[in-house]
């Protein structure tokens, strides 16, 4: 997550945070991926809405190669 609004970001809206949230506008960088670390599950942000999730997840599928069986 980000506060930097990028071309291809994806906006969290208020409505989207089930816990949790942000003081200012955030959004998903569904090109940027990261291992999530122990120290992650002691500070965390808050839980996002699945169907945000999935949109998120459906747009990183856009940004990794495609292979053949």
């Amino acid at each position: 997550m980000t506060t930097t609004d990028h071309p291809e970001g994806i906006s969290v809206p208020n409505d989207a945070w089930i816990r949790g949230g942000s003081k200012t506008q955030a959004y998903i960088s569904p090109w940027y991926v990261t291992t999530i670390k122990h120290r992650d599950f002691d500070d965390q942000q808050g839980e996002l809405a699945e169907a945000l999730v999935t949109d998120a997840v459906e747009a990183l599928h856009n940004y990794i190669p495609r292979t053949s069986v």
